[in-house]
């Protein structure tokens, strides 16, 4: 899984992203390159294109969707079986999917963004003492337009209650 959450957990407000963080999508790139991505429709229909160098696995529940460049399946269960040949799988979002995922994943890489900000998205609460932090990276965003300057974490979570 993969997701960038600002405090109190948010992740998106009218299906955006409302920071601007260009490092954390040069971050997301990196990390999910060649590996299959699975999202809900809301976040395919915030990007609206297939993302390059990846297969694109969009979960919807209405069986009339159909988009060109991405795999269509209807449960996060039917993500995970057309994918089950995949050693990594990156569920990217939205926030019904990380509910359902998160108590699967073995993996979590997380953008922690020191902003506080209203949202309509959260990531769901989660126990931290399951997990442990295997690699971490802090960085300074600096101010843009009237988005204030804050710092944001880069987290490699692993699960050890498993």
């Amino acid at each position: 899984m993969i997701a960038a959450t600002a405090n109190r957990r948010v992740i998106g407000r009218n299906n955006t992203l409302p920071w601007r963080l260009s490092a954390d999508l040069q971050h997301f790139k990196a990390t999910t390159m060649g590996k299959p991505i699975v999202m809900g429709r809301k976040t395919w229909d915030s990007i609206g294109r297939p993302l390059p160098g990846r297969a694109n696995v969009v979960v919807t529940r209405n069986t009339e969707f159909k988009a060109e460049g991405v795999e269509v399946v209807h449960s996060l269960d039917d993500a995970l079986a057309l994918l089950s040949d995949q050693r990594d799988i990156m569920l990217m979002g939205g926030a019904q999917l990380y509910q359902q995922a998160l108590p699967r994943a073995d993996v979590l890489h997380l953008t922690h963004i020191d902003l506080d900000i209203e949202g309509d998205a959260f990531f769901p609460e989660w126990d931290d003492g399951s997990w442990t932090c295997t690699a971490e990276e802090t960085h300074q965003q600096e101010a843009i337009g009237e988005q204030p300057s804050f710092q944001y974490r880069f987290c490699r979570y692993e699960r050890v209650d498993r």
